[in-house]
């Protein structure tokens, strides 16, 4: 079992440095999801997709997309996202959609009957929905059913009906959380997180039995055996548990507070620029060295460079100063998390995904 990362996008802003801005996807075992949807996201998707059939022999079916996860209301973030919902519609989608991004607590209680009308960032997504909906984005125009949800970390609000409801989620098992970031509009970090995983089967001790009773107690079965019960708990080791990635969009330092094995993490500046980050409340790659320390990460990818970085050279040297498995994101690269939670990290170039 594994979690694999398609980074799309790795630019803050807007396209710049060869860069296009932010959009990934996360594959898990029982689908997938795409988190933030910028500018151009789905010509970026064709390509990659092209590239997976080409170097991989196989290609990411939308089919099995189910949820486009929004971490904040700024254009880099977002405005890819209308066009690709009417693609999806001209190539004939059926699949049920959901798209989910973050609110304020203010605008929640005025869409659930409050009487306030609060002031809304002009970025705020509550605006954006609105917009897209008037624009066509329903699923009536559409012809697949597409499930608006906004939410304030705690509390979600199904934009079709107008009901609170709980934070969807699309997949059997694998579970997907909300964790609110600090920034100038509404925002939050992803996380996606397996189930946790039956131990490993002991094989030594079940030898001397039955073919049939072994396998009984493989599948998880307790076996009457001669005059006793033979529990399955007892041929298996302690449970593992499962995999999880963190995906921020824009924040400040040290505001995501959730654990994780994977962090991929905004990086728009260097140190040396720390007092912009700041007043913009984004992250320095030193900054999202500490935020990874202060969630435990196996692992830190950055992504999310400012126009100011011509290559992110520097961004890792700052951060691996600090944490000790770094990784810098470039456009196309794809991030497995493995079962032993080891990290590859597949570079795409002229004759495919290298290993580094």
């Amino acid at each position: 079992m594994t979690l694999e990362v398609h980074i799309l996008g790795t630019s803050s802003a807007r396209p710049a440095q060869g860069r296009s801005v932010s959009g990934s996807i996360v594959e898990t075992h029982e689908g997938m999801v795409v988190v933030d949807c910028g500018e151009g996201f789905q010509n970026r998707l064709v390509d990659h997709r092209a590239k997976m059939k080409a170097f991989g022999g196989r290609r990411l079916k939308m089919a099995r997309m189910s949820t486009i996860l929004l971490t904040h209301g700024h254009l880099d973030h977002t405005w890819g996202l209308l066009p690709w919902l009417q693609t999806m519609a001209l190539d004939g989608r059926r699949e049920p959609l959901w798209v989910i991004g973050p609110t304020s607590p203010e605008v929640i209680d005025t869409l659930l009957g409050g009487e306030n009308e609060p002031e809304v960032n002009s970025s705020d997504l509550v605006l954006q929905y609105d917009m897209w909906m008037d624009l066509g984005a329903t699923s009536e125009a559409l012809g697949y059913e597409l499930n608006w949800v906004l939410g304030d970390g705690t509390r979600w609000l199904d934009m079709n009906t107008g009901e609170e409801i709980p934070l969807p989620q699309p997949f059997p098992s694998v579970k997907l959380s909300a964790h609110s970031t600090q920034h100038t509009v509404p925002s939050c970090a992803w996380k996606i997180m397996t189930a946790p995983r039956l131990g490993k089967f002991d094989r030594e001790a079940a030898n001397k039995l039955p073919n049939e009773v072994r396998a009984h107690l493989g599948a998880g079965e307790d076996v009457e055996f001669g005059e006793e019960v033979l529990l399955a708990a007892d041929f298996r080791e302690e449970p593992r548990p499962g995999l999880s990635l963190v995906i921020s969009g824009d924040t400040a330092e040290k505001s995501i507070e959730t654990e994780c094995d994977l962090l991929i993490h905004e990086a728009t500046f260097l140190e040396s620029h720390s007092d912009i980050a700041n007043e913009h409340l984004h992250s320095t790659a030193a900054g999202a060295a500490r935020t990874a320390l202060e969630c435990g990460a196996k692992h830190l990818a950055l992504t999310h460079y400012s126009a100011r970085l011509e290559d992110h050279g520097p961004a890792i040297v700052e951060a691996g100063d600090i944490h000790e498995s770094v990784i810098a994101c470039g456009d196309g690269d794809r991030l497995i998390l493995n079962d032993d939670f080891s990290l590859q990290h597949l570079v795409i170039q002229p004759q495919g995904w290298m290993t580094y």
